[in-house]
């Protein structure tokens, strides 16, 4: 992927977040098959790790630096899941889109040199443009669980 395709990628995800309002309470807040998450957990488990990202990862993504490993991702997600009932699915829908907005800014004021530099996280090499290329993978996947509440 390129700067361009990331940067629609998540401004598309941003209006898929907008049109996820016509879902009702009960709808966003409904497991989307038994024993899964809900809509609601499932956007506050993405806008969560953006935070993550934005505060811990993208100041840090710098030629040759070495980022920390992941958090535990189980815990992290079950504190994204539980941290979910502090609002209502309305709400975590403008914390998601807003905390995809600080990221989305930060990308599109990085020079285009900036993408290719390689980091590493953990043992892991990566540069800009593949971290956030696998962050649209993993965005799609979300997305397909939350369509199927929407029968798309």
């Amino acid at each position: 992927m390129t700067k361009q395709d990331i940067i629609k990628a998540m401004k598309t995800y941003n209006l898929w977040l907008d049109s996820l309002l016509e879902l009702s309470e009960e709808q966003a807040t409904t497991p989307y098959q038994p024993g899964k998450w809900s809509a609601k957990q499932i956007v506050m488990h993405l806008a969560e790790w953006d935070r993550f990202t934005f505060e811990e990862r993208l100041p840090n993504m710098k030629q040759g630096a070495k980022l920390e490993r992941f958090p535990e991702f189980e815990k992290f997600n079950a504190d994204a899941a539980v941290f979910s009932n502090n609002y209502t699915f309305e709400e975590t829908v403008v914390y998601a889109k807003n905390e995809r907005l600080r990221i989305l800014q930060k990308l599109e004021q990085l020079d285009e040199l900036e993408w290719d530099k390689e980091f590493y996280i953990g043992e892991h090499v990566l540069s800009i443009k593949n971290y956030f290329a696998d962050f649209t993978e993993h965005d799609e996947h979300h997305k397909r669980q939350i369509e199927s509440i929407r029968g798309n």
